[in-house]
């Protein structure tokens, strides 16, 4: 490749890897929510979750590998690898739930389970609305500030499943399974707000 080529920016590339990027993160969520709601398709769905892991680890390299490549970007070098960073850890931790609840076998749904996987839905959804976005410079502060929000319903629904499952859970090793699977899920809401304040700031600086 020539130094030109090297040095022109690939404005194009990096939006589509970040979409892709988003996009897989969002279906992931999806297969999360529902296996949330219905244990029969759990090793069905975690078994798809991992492979779309699989396929964003992918994608993140070769957005690294592209910046380290690229003299010229369409967004700051540092700005683009936080983003792509901030992304991966959603779906790891997407990933991390699924796993464990086939190692854990719980006896029975997750309580709060489906309610914190609805707001990080929410979340991913607005967050592939937001990367669509950034190519277009559009500004969405308003779907930042919504992610934004949910987290903090997050954190209620997450203090509210902790108070019910100490309350109701009578078995300690079933309790200490939901408890790690809630912890987990909040883990990753909070996680999409990190994204959020990640995109905050590329709107910021290039509007």
């Amino acid at each position: 490749m020539s130094i030109l080529k090297k040095a022109l920016p690939k404005k194009q590339s990096f939006y589509i890897l970040l979409i892709q990027l988003a996009e897989k993160i969002n279906e992931a969520t999806e297969l999360l929510h529902n296996l949330l709601s219905d244990k029969e398709i759990l090793l069905e769905n975690a078994s798809k979750i991992h492979i779309l892991e699989n396929d964003c680890d992918e994608i993140a390299h070769s957005i690294i590998n592209k910046l380290n490549e690229t003299f010229v970007t369409p967004l700051d070098k540092e700005d683009i690898y936080q983003l792509t960073n901030a992304l991966d850890d959603v779906i790891d931790s997407i990933d991390s739930i699924a796993r464990r609840m086939c190692v854990y076998k719980l006896k029975k749904s997750t309580v709060f389970g489906p309610q914190l996987s609805s707001i990080l839905l929410s979340q991913t959804r607005l967050i592939v609305e937001i990367v669509k976005s950034l190519e277009k410079g559009e500004q969405t502060l308003t779907k930042i500030i919504a992610i934004k929000n949910l987290e903090t319903e997050g954190d209620s629904v997450f203090k509210d499943a902790l108070t019910l499952l100490f309350e109701k859970q009578k078995d300690v090793i079933e309790l200490i399974k939901e408890k790690e699977i809630l912890e987990i899920t909040e883990k990753a809401v909070d996680r999409c707000q990190r994204v959020a304040t990640v995109m905050e700031g590329i709107l910021i600086k290039n509007g």
